[in-house]
């Protein structure tokens, strides 16, 4: 199987395995919302869920490499756009990867061990658990998870799209709906700052889902312009 094929299958397959989890923890964590919460209401929900609360946020956690494999896989078809775009891009998906997996991990490892012994903890102990835990969601969640990699997330969709509006792509609407995506998640991504933008953050949610399956059927579907040879043609443009 040819590396584009295998880089959108793993994008598609990301995209279900994010909105799965997501469903998930909407349903029974109350995530996002729970992401700004105490350690007095978030710690013990989270102990609460058992293994499989644990074991949701840990493939959460996983689930950004897909991000960082897909755009390793993808980078010879995008630098035929322009080299130094596409590099530049490809560092914006592994340095998203990387700080997402960074934000996520720390639920199923730091914040687990901490919700345990914050259950049988005294009033003192519980106010340095809670002082640890807000500055895990400080630094290693909104600023790292959120705000890194969110903008950095955002940097790959704008270079891949811009090469897929200049040649290298079987779907040209996906190069626009990349650039939208791209442009909605780097302004959600200052939803920290602001609440003006909590609405389109709230659309990132579904947005993100839905142009990773449609990026990752594109690349199959050049993939298969590959092989046949149309590929070649079509960026060398006529004779």
């Amino acid at each position: 199987m040819n590396a584009f094929r295998i880089a959108g299958i793993t994008l598609i397959w990301t995209s279900i395995g994010f909105m799965a989890i997501f469903s998930y923890l909407a349903a029974h964590f109350g995530y996002p919302e729970v992401l700004r919460g105490t350690a007095a209401n978030v710690l013990p929900a989270l102990v609460a869920g058992g293994p499989a609360m644990r074991a949701a946020w840990a493939i959460y956690a996983v689930l950004p490499a897909g991000v960082a494999v897909a755009a390793i896989l993808a980078f010879p078809l995008f630098r035929r756009a322009d080299e130094r775009m596409a590099r530049l891009g490809l560092v914006g998906a592994i340095t998203a990867a990387v700080a997402m997996t960074i934000g996520l991990v720390r639920w199923p490892t730091l914040n687990y061990v901490l919700g345990q012994r914050y259950i049988d903890a005294g009033a003192s102990e519980r106010a340095r658990i809670a002082a640890i835990f807000d500055a895990g969601n400080r630094y290693l969640g909104t600023i790292a998870g959120e705000f890194i990699g969110e903008l950095a997330l955002s940097l790959w969709f704008f270079t891949l799209s811009l090469a897929i509006l200049r040649g290298v792509g079987a779907w040209r609407w996906t190069g626009y709906a990349g650039l939208f995506t791209g442009a909605s998640m780097t302004v959600g991504a200052f939803r920290n700052l602001t609440s003006w933008v909590d609405p389109i953050a709230a659309l990132n949610n579904s947005l993100l889902g839905i142009w990773l399956i449609a990026l990752g059927a594109a690349l199959v579907v050049l993939d298969g312009e590959r092989a046949s040879g149309h590929l070649g043609r079509r960026i060398a443009g006529p004779a």
